[in-house]
């Protein structure tokens, strides 16, 4: 070997299939505080969780330990816990009409395919109908939806472990005006939430529909994101379904953004049919048992709504026997022999 040569570090992404010995090594440090400062026995954090922090941290104990921390307690205090069943948005569908986004189906590789449309809307129109304190807790339950629901009917289905997802921002539509202060705070609720709590789970975003305006937009946007985020960003102008295909069936994409899929007849829009593997497959224990309290809880709701009818039934019978009673000039609180004759 030569004086001058050397041989290249070689680099592991820090994924369960692809770690180095010292990232190891990390991960079972790390586990160990967690147990010796009785951090927390909850079951979900398992490897693969953990390994989220400590890419998001680039494999550094302290600033990930840290991180785990402030996590761990913003999940008490925002009840993250419970989010997929005490957290209702009752107006969702109205939401969801001004602000078009959602998930609908998968990439290629089976990745939960996310899609946002958000500047297809004015900020006021959708907090008219909907609260910054109900936005802040959909957040969190979207995302305890797609670690508990999503991601592990995806790894069903792709018969492999899935914990990423792939997202398509469309930005036809953008202008400087919709980075208002206003604006800019809403943008950042949604980035801090995942960036602080759900770190490490998106795979690709591609951005597109873009023009040169979103330039100035950009270094306003980027530095609320880390390096490494940025790196999986692509920005795209209008021509970007030859890329998008290599990663998402165009099947899957919809007609309006140059892909194939169109609802079927009388059919819902892809930010609402919810279109994907999470329909088919089940999620793990937790989101299971979300499901499972979801499901008794509209069985009580139904259950109340029926004796509340009946019970409105029953005072209205009774309502026209008193009435029936009263052209017969008999006291309605009179005994019942009171109104037979006497023989």
């Amino acid at each position: 070997m030569g004086w001058f040569s050397s041989k290249k570090k070689e680099e592991h992404s820090g994924f369960m299939d692809d770690m180095s010995e010292e990232q190891q090594q990390t991960l079972e440090e790390f586990k160990k505080v967690i147990a010796e400062e009785s951090l927390t026995e909850d079951p979900r954090y398992d490897d693969y969780y953990l390994l989220r922090f400590l890419r998001a941290r680039k494999f550094d104990i302290e600033k990930t330990m840290e991180m785990f921390k402030k996590f761990l307690e913003w999940r008490v205090e925002h009840r993250a816990d419970e989010a997929m069943v005490i957290y209702k948005c009752p107006n969702l569908s109205k939401a969801k009409e001004i602000y078009p986004h959602g998930y609908h189906g998968t990439d290629l590789e089976g990745r939960p395919f996310y899609i946002d449309q958000p500047c297809n809307f004015h900020l006021d129109d959708l907090l008219e109908i909907i609260s910054k304190e109900e936005l802040y807790v959909y957040y969190v339950r979207e995302y305890e939806k797609l670690l508990h629901i999503r991601f592990p009917a995806c790894s069903a289905a792709a018969g492999k472990k899935i914990e990423q997802s792939f997202s398509l921002l469309n930005l036809k539509g953008f202008s400087m005006g919709k980075l208002k202060e206003k604006s800019r705070n809403f943008i950042k609720l949604a980035i801090d939430i995942g960036s602080d709590n759900y770190p490490e789970i998106m795979y690709k975003t591609f951005i597109v529909n873009t023009s040169f305006v979103f330039k100035g937009a950009w270094a306003i946007i980027s530095p609320f994101l880390d390096a490494k985020t940025k790196k999986k960003i692509s920005i795209h102008g209008s021509s970007f379904q030859k890329e998008l295909f290599k990663y998402v069936d165009p099947a899957t994409v919809p007609e309006s953004l140059g892909g194939e899929w169109t609802p079927s007849e009388g059919g819902e829009e892809w930010f609402s049919a919810d279109m994907g593997p999470w329909n088919e497959y089940p999620g793990d224990e937790f989101g299971e048992a979300a499901k499972q309290a979801l499901l008794e809880e509209e069985k009580n709701e139904i259950s109340a709504s029926e004796a509340t009818d009946s019970t409105l039934a029953t005072s209205s019978k009774v309502q026209e026997l008193t009435e029936d009673m009263g052209k017969l000039d008999v006291d309605p609180a009179a005994p019942i022999s009171s109104a037979i004759p006497s023989p």
